[in-house]
């Protein structure tokens, strides 16, 4: 694989990441250097560069005398997942409710929201429009964390989301979850542009624990 050599980790970690979040790599794989070094035809070097920043960011772990795996989450792991982003989630509605500009906040909302819109409405879906949809879809969620004014909670957040979007591309590529996913979202937001907060952080809460019955359904 022909690869930046200046930027070589940085690339690495960028690959393996994608991977891991679209399930190409399985949950619970091992991620050996021997392995990846043939993949990638690098030194073990950057490879462990990007292997440290995967665990950090929660999506692998290392095992003292065996290696580094990509994560895996059981029943029990999965639901505390979805209940604590929940929790995370509502906390960062509620914090944008703080932030002087609450026009800025709802134009910002409510162009993901159309965005989301026209590609739901499409007849027939290109290979690109899965991964957008995707893309917007998480977008409402992080906007909130631009704008909630508390680094420490964004912090916790964006570790634990990628865990959560490793089942979230699965169960929303369907259409029956693309649809209530909007649905749930609009009415988010129509509870937060009437100033609404208290609602608006209680549906986003509601809506991570719907999420939650479709992410058990992939759970192997």
């Amino acid at each position: 694989m022909d690869l930046n050599k200046t930027t070589l980790s940085e690339q690495i970690y960028a690959i393996l990441r994608s991977d891991i979040l679209t399930g190409k790599i399985p949950l619970g794989e091992k991620l050996t250097l021997k392995n990846l070094k043939n993949r990638f035809e690098v030194s073990s070097t950057p490879i462990r560069e990007a292997l440290t920043r995967l665990t950090e960011d929660g999506l692998a772990e290392y095992y003292s005398n065996v290696g580094v795996n990509v994560i895996s989450l059981s029943e029990k792991d999965l639901i505390e997942l979805y209940q604590f982003m929940g929790d995370l989630d509502r906390l960062a509605i509620l914090y944008s409710t703080a932030w002087p500009d609450q026009a800025q906040i709802c134009r910002e909302t409510e162009l993901v929201l159309a965005k989301t819109q026209l590609i739901e409405e499409k007849k027939e879906l290109d290979e690109t429009d899965i991964p957008l949809w995707i893309e917007y879809s998480d977008r409402f969620h992080l906007l909130f964390y631009d704008y909630c004014q508390n680094s420490r909670l964004t912090h916790a957040a964006e570790k634990l989301r990628s865990q959560l979007t490793i089942f979230s591309n699965l169960y929303e590529t369907q259409s029956t979850p693309q649809h209530r996913i909007n649905e749930m979202h609009h009415r988010i937001y129509d509870a937060y542009r009437t100033g609404d907060y208290q609602t608006a952080g209680d549906l986003m809460k509601a809506h991570l624990e719907d999420s939650l019955k479709y992410a058990l359904e992939h759970l192997k």
